[in-house]
């Protein structure tokens, strides 16, 4: 076996490796504290830091009803490579 196969095999089970206790194709949940619902849209929101240090992004999974409270809170923030966007799962 030559360096570039082991390193292939190598790549292929760090991307098949799993955080401990995470269950494979399971559902995520809600990101909001209390809620218990499946999670069915991610939330991006790109923006500008205020200490000028650079780009953060922040990203939350929640449920419909959560995600429909949703709007751009660091707006104060935006910049030529601003996002806030709203994908499903």
């Amino acid at each position: 076996m030559t360096d570039t196969q082991t390193g292939r095999e190598k790549h292929v089970k760090d991307e098949n490796r799993r955080e401990e206790g995470e269950v494979p194709n399971a559902p995520r949940e809600c990101h909001r504290r209390g809620c218990s619902e499946p999670a069915t849209f991610v939330v991006l929101e790109r923006y500008q830091e205020e200490t000028g240090q650079g780009a953060v992004e922040a990203t939350a999974d929640l449920c419909r009803e959560h995600t429909a409270e949703e709007s751009p809170t660091n707006l104060d923030g935006s910049y030529a490579d601003y996002v806030f966007r709203v994908d499903p799962l």
